[in-house]
Formats: structure tokens, C-alpha cells, sequence
């Protein structure tokens, strides 16, 4: 990665997540640029970057002015699907790389009801969808089947997602996301009870897609909520062969017909009877960060080929037809620590966690004094941890010390973590790993 060497990167991230790509951007030898209109205190991307600017990214017209002032080489738009179409644009007038357009953003993560009506256009299938509309009307009302799922159609990490097992709950709900949402489109599916959720991510490099990891998602047991978060992302999923056998082909086809050329996304379904359910996909970097395992596990770095990229135009420092390769030599996962309602006061046994070999990487989202409030999207979790062993009951055995080991207090002293990980309830959830 010599060719990036002095290269000027500005990322429009200011999470935790985005500092992630600052950092490696860093390692790789960039300058990097963080333009956002958060106090660096509330930036963990600004407080790391050679570069902080007090911008308002929306305003294409002075992050364009910016990039000729500064002559920065390229735009890294990280994990926040509402960034896309800023970075679109402002990509578009300032001449610089870019991994999409804004139609295909819109398709591919801005609109859930725009990809699902491109994946009947190329026969990839989908959640079965209520007719829906503010309107309410009887005749449709009388056509769901409960309990459904709502959703605002331009949502991401979670947000805004309820089930409803009554009609009166859902009429209430969806009225609420309708006041809500600006673009007023909100999604009425069938519940999915199946609890195979699995999540395919790709990298596309010239055109060539390639499945780079997947794993499937373990929520919280006996949570409140009534859709209960993430707890844990087991890799690899045992329904690869499969997948590859009924959607795959019809799902590249897709990405052909849009145009993808040079990018990261994800699909996002369900797997129950033997046939895929699918619902959502991301034109962007996961959260889950898969690349920190390829990167170890297949000499592959998405992070790094979008860097790449951003800067450069191409993608010359990797070849994902030759290393790629979805089915993990070792056990991985992401475990997130979604927290109880409450504010944290005390947190212990986090450098002891993070000396551990198989703890990775852990991305903090939360620290002491921050207000967790009752929600079942990814704003309650306090870590992001990426774990790798080499078994599924090692890992097991690793994740139960890991949760053990941690203690995150409320003010009145209370564990807020919402399910401390048993060895059982581990190994259950590390059994259908499928390594090669």
C-alpha cells in the first residue's frame, strides 16, 4: 500500500466505528481530515484524526470548498446510511471516487421498500410485505397476520423496528412512525419467529462480487423488548452452501444490473425451512466489521480496499477472487454488550478483557456517565468486541469469561449488562458454527 502513502483522506464518520478507519488510514500512511459538526468531545473519530474541521456535512457546497482548500485525495463515508447521499453529491462536484451513486444508495440502504422491489425484479425473495399506508383501511388491516413487524423504511442499526401482536398496537405504532419519519414511508412485514437470522456480506472489486463472511445473529434472551438486540454475530454460517446454491446468482445479477462496481455491502434475511427470507441490505461498511477477521484469517481488508479506493480510484492492493473465502479456518464472532436501561457509573475488568489473545479489537461506544435508555436497537450497546478461537466451545468458554469478567454498574449499583453469557448459553449459540 505504498501508491497511499501522503494521501489526504477525510472521513465523514465521527463514531467509534469511524475512528477505526481514521486510525488504520493512519497506518497505512494517509493524512486524515475528520469534518463533522460534533464537539471533539462527542467524536471519537476527531479526537484521533491529524485533522478536525467544525463542518455540517450537509452543507455540500462547504465540504466541497473544503476539499479544494485542503486538496483532499478522496471520501470515506464509514457506517451512517444518512451520510450517503451527502457523500454522493459532494463526491459528484468535487471530482472525487466514489463507491456508489444516489440511486443506487437508495436502493441498496436508504429505501427498504426500493431493495425489496429490485430483489422481485431479479427473483431474489423477501419477508412477505403488508399493504399499508396511513389511510388505514379496513380492507387491508384485515389482511395481516399477527404478530407483524414495523418498521420506518429509511432506518438502519435497529431503530424504529417493533413487533406488534395486535391490531390496535400496530395502528397506534405505525401512526407514531408516521408522524415521526420525514420521508413518511414506513414497512409492515410479516414476524419472521425463525430465529436463523443471517447476515452475508460482500465486497465488490471491478465488478466482481465476492461473499466475504456471514454469520448469524443471536439476540437476548428474555428481554423486555418486545425485538430484542443483538447479543451476539457467530461466524461462519452453516447455510452458506446452500445460500450460494438458491439466491446467490440471482442476487450478483442484481448488483450487475444496478451497476455495482467497487464497493462493501451487506444482505440481511432469514433462513427457515430450507428457503431465504431477505429484508434489508447496507451500502456501506458493517457494523459488525468483518474485516477484522478476514484480515487475519484471508490476507482480505475491506476497510483497506475502501481506503484504497476512496484515494485512489482503484484497487490494486488485493485479489478477492484468489483469498476470499466465506467459511472461517477458526470460531469468530462479534459480542456486543447491550446494557439495561440507566446511567453507567462504574465499569470494571476491560483491560483485563482486552489483554485476553482472542479478544481482537473492541470498538467503545459508551463510556462512564452516559444514559442508556430502553430501546432495542444498537444504541444500547456499551462494546463491540471481534473474539476468535479456534473451536466453537473454546469460544464459548472464552465469551462467558469475557461477559464474567466485565462489570457495568448503575447508580444504585445494579449489573446493567442485559444477559451475562453463561458457558450453556454460549456453547448453544457457538454450535452451528461451520469452520472449514
Amino acid at each position: 500500500m505504498h501508491h497511499l502513502k501522503g494521501k489526504k483522506l477525510l472521513v465523514m464518520d465521527r463514531t467509534a466505528l469511524g475512528a477505526c478507519a481514521v486510525r488504520r488510514a493512519k497506518e497505512l500512511g494517509l493524512n486524515t481530515i475528520v469534518a463533522n459538526f460534533y464537539p471533539e468531545e462527542d467524536s471519537p473519530s476527531k479526537q484521533i484524526a491529524d485533522e478536525k474541521v467544525d463542518i455540517d456535512i450537509s452543507d455540500i457546497d462547504a465540504m466541497v470548498a473544503l476539499i479544494k482548500e485542503r486538496k483532499v485525495d478522496g471520501v470515506f463515508v464509514g457506517w451512517t446510511d444518512s451520510h450517503l447521499p451527502f457523500y454522493a453529491e459532494i463526491c459528484k462536484q468535487a471530482g472525487l471516487p466514489c463507491i456508489g451513486t444516489a440511486e443506487q444508495f437508495e436502493t441498496l440502504s436508504n429505501d427498504k421498500r426500493m431493495f425489496k422491489q429490485a430483489c422481485d425484479k431479479y427473483g431474489v425473495p423477501t419477508v412477505k410485505e403488508y399493504h399499508l399506508d396511513i389511510n388505514l383501511r379496513r380492507e387491508d388491516l384485515d389482511k395481516i397476520e399477527y404478530p407483524a413487524m414495523v418498521k420506518p423504511a429509511d432506518s438502519s442499526g435497529s431503530r424504529g423496528v417493533r413487533r406488534c401482536d395486535t391490531e390496535e398496537e400496530l395502528v397506534a405504532y405505525y401512526q407514531k412512525l408516521y408522524e415521526e419519519s420525514a420521508s413518511k414511508k414506513i414497512i409492515c412485514e410479516k414476524f419472521m419467529e425463525c430465529p436463523n437470522e443471517i447476515f452475508l456480506n460482500y465486497t465488490v472489486q471491478d465488478g466482481y462480487a465476492s461473499l466475504s463472511a456471514t454469520f448469524m445473529c443471536h439476540h437476548v434472551k428474555n428481554a423486555e423488548t418486545n425485538a430484542a438486540p443483538a447479543i451476539l454475530h457467530m461466524y461462519s454460517s452453516p447455510y452458506i452452501q446452500l445460500y450460494r446454491d438458491t439466491v446467490e446468482p440471482k442476487f450478483i445479477e442484481m448488483l450487475k444490473g444496478l451497476g455495482v462496481k467497487n464497493a462493501i455491502l451487506s444482505l440481511q434475511g432469514f433462513v427457515d425451512n430450507g428457503k431465504f427470507y431477505f429484508h434489508e441490505t447496507g451500502y456501506r461498511m458493517g457494523g459488525g466489521r468483518s474485516y477484522v477477521f478476514t484480515e487475519r484469517l484471508n490476507d482480505i481488508s475491506a476497510l483497506d480496499m475502501m481506503i484504497e479506493y476512496a484515494v485512489s480510484g482503484t484497487i490494486i492492493s488485493a485479489d478477492l477472487k484468489e483469498k476470499d473465502n466465506p467459511v472461517f479456518s477458526k470460531a469468530c464472532c462479534n459480542y456486543y454488550v447491550p446494557l439495561k436501561p440507566g446511567k453507567i457509573k462504574e465499569i470494571s475488568g476491560l483491560e483485563e478483557v482486552r489483554k485476553m489473545p482472542q479478544v481482537l479489537d473492541i470498538a467503545i461506544c459508551h463510556k462512564i456517565g452516559d444514559e442508556i435508555s430502553k430501546t432495542n436497537s444498537l444504541d444500547s450497546v456499551v462494546y463491540r468486541m471481534h473474539v476468535m478461537d479456534d473451536t466453537a466451545e473454546a469460544l464459548a468458554h472464552t465469551l462467558s469469561k469475557i461477559s464474567s469478567t466485565l462489570q457495568i454498574l448503575d447508580e444504585e449499583g445494579n449489573e446493567m449488562q442485559l444477559e451475562p453469557l453463561t458457558f450453556e448459553r454460549a456453547l448453544e449459540r457457538t454450535s452451528t458454527i461451520c469452520l472449514r
